[in-house]
């Protein structure tokens, strides 16, 4: 067990809390392991390193909402549709064909990765979603594999918005401020990359324009 990350490589916070979480997988006992059971998941501080494209607040579903038609081979949605893929990317550094220093492309600050050198199994199971027309949506348990299909012979541009599930907690509402925080000086939020593009535009939006829904969702009283 020594190739799992410990708190000196990993945000002990993290650590702790992940091993709630995923205390049936590793125990070895993945039938007991319910992927619903949420105790644990708001305590994650599952990134310390600012300024990269990730996803820091908690998230019952991750959404996907099509703005225009949505076909197979244009940037359509993949998945792999399988509630055991999580524990294979858990404890696959533990198998005997990963060197002792290496767990199959973790780095700090970013999301667990999935790839042909170390998961050609899974890479081999991504399975493209049915046809979208404008205005479906699609909803997945945020520990499901999934990628954007590369685009073949392009036929029109494609528009999709990501939009999570995120209840109100403590972990989201910390979020909340920061995101507030960010809409002041036009500044880009900290779950993206720090490139501040509205900082000097004239007009943008400001949080004079947000209604009570707007509002209520940054943590504003009123």
């Amino acid at each position: 067990m020594e190739r799992i990350p410990t708190p000196g490589r990993w945000n002990a916070g993290c650590f702790q809390a992940y091993q709630h979480v995923f205390a049936n997988v590793f125990n070895g006992n993945l039938a007991k392991y319910d992927p619903w059971h949420a105790a644990h998941r708001t305590e994650v501080e599952e990134y310390t390193v600012d300024n990269t494209t990730k996803c820091s607040v908690f998230r019952t579903f991750q959404g996907w909402t099509a703005l225009s038609d949505m076909l197979p081979g244009q940037g359509l949605l993949h998945v792999v549709p399988i509630p055991e893929a999580m524990a294979y990317v858990l404890l696959r550094p533990l198998l005997d064909d990963v060197p002792e220093d290496e767990l199959c492309g973790v780095a700090p600050g970013r999301v667990l990765p999935v790839s042909e050198q170390w998961h050609p199994l899974l890479i081999e199971a991504l399975t493209s979603i049915p046809k979208l027309e404008a205005g479906d949506s699609v909803w997945w348990h945020c520990d499901v594999i999934h990628s954007v299909a590369p685009v073949e012979n392009q036929q029109g541009w494609g528009n999709v918005m990501y939009i999570p599930a995120a209840p109100m907690c403590e972990k989201n509402l910390a979020y909340a401020h920061k995101v507030k925080a960010a809409l002041e000086k036009g500044a880009s939020p900290g779950d993206f990359p720090r490139e501040d593009y509205e900082t000097n535009w004239e007009g943008r939006f400001t949080l004079a324009d947000l209604n009570i829904h707007g509002k209520r969702a940054l943590g504003i009283d009123s």
